[in-house]
């Protein structure tokens, strides 16, 4: 069976440079979604208070209602759930494609007489079919 052929990496620096500006852009997402940007709930709103009946207040008053907060809890535990279901199936198929692509000839590669065909037989003649 021949070599495989030299494959090229990535160098250190450009590595580095990567994961610096990775983190950089997660950072400022975090920085933004805390507080620097707009959020939808104070847009439109005008301070309510539950007791006054001000705008809004059907909304806070609904977010004290025992069975909403326990559907929204239960639907926040299920997408949590799912999304580490999907994680695992993300990386389940990647193994398994990597695995089964370091079992696969390289372009170029041609078959030795002994190997075998994808039936499980053994190639007659020492030709491909």
């Amino acid at each position: 069976m021949s070599e495989l052929p030299e494959t090229r990496s990535y160098g250190g620096l450009s590595i580095l440079v990567s994961a610096v500006v990775g983190v950089a852009a997660a950072l400022g997402s975090i920085w933004w979604a805390s507080g620097f940007g707009p959020f939808y709930e104070t847009l439109f709103r005008v301070g309510p208070t539950v007791a006054g009946g001000g705008v809004g207040t059907d909304w806070v008053e609904g977010n004290t209602i025992a069975e909403l907060d326990f559907l929204i809890a239960l639907i926040h535990a299920a997408d949590v759930l799912m999304g580490v279901f999907i994680l695992f199936m993300v990386f389940l198929h990647w193994s398994a494609f990597r695995r089964i692509a370091a079992r696969m000839r390289q372009p170029g590669e041609q078959a030795d007489a002994g190997d075998v065909v994808a039936d499980g037989g053994e190639v007659e003649g020492g030709e491909d079919r």
